[in-house]
């Protein structure tokens, strides 16, 4: 009985732990994003676009982590942001500035898919 409970205690613990670490990659992607227009400074483009997408980002994964049960939710508004980032650059009309504009693919389809790898596990 107690070796049970111990490996029932163990897979609960694996299973959260695997819940949250697409939220630590979601909130590194959103520290990048904040941090996009210091170090990737490739004329004027709406920068403010990728600081306000990373604050939400990062205020969403500390959601995820205090509040796991709603991670479905989380993890939907997470991907919508992500596919704004692919698609803004050509929304606010900077895709010709290739830096920032790549930037924002590759970080949007990341975020997409950490957000469906975090969603995967999560309850409705």
């Amino acid at each position: 009985m107690p070796a049970e409970a111990v490996r029932t205690r163990v897979a609960r613990r694996l299973g959260r732990d695997l819940a949250l670490t697409p939220s630590a990659f979601i909130a590194v992607a959103g520290v990048w994003l904040v941090i996009t227009p210091i170090v990737i400074d490739h004329g004027v483009y709406p920068w403010i676009n990728d600081v306000i997408a990373g604050l939400v980002l990062l205020a969403m994964s500390a959601a995820q982590v205090v509040l796991p049960r709603r991670s479905l939710a989380l993890s939907a508004v997470a991907a919508v942001i992500g596919v704004w980032l692919i698609i803004a650059p050509y929304a606010l009309a900077y895709a010709d500035q290739l830096g920032v504009a790549w930037n924002g693919k590759v970080v949007g389809t990341l975020v997409i898919l950490l957000a469906i790898a975090n969603g995967l596990p999560a309850k409705k």
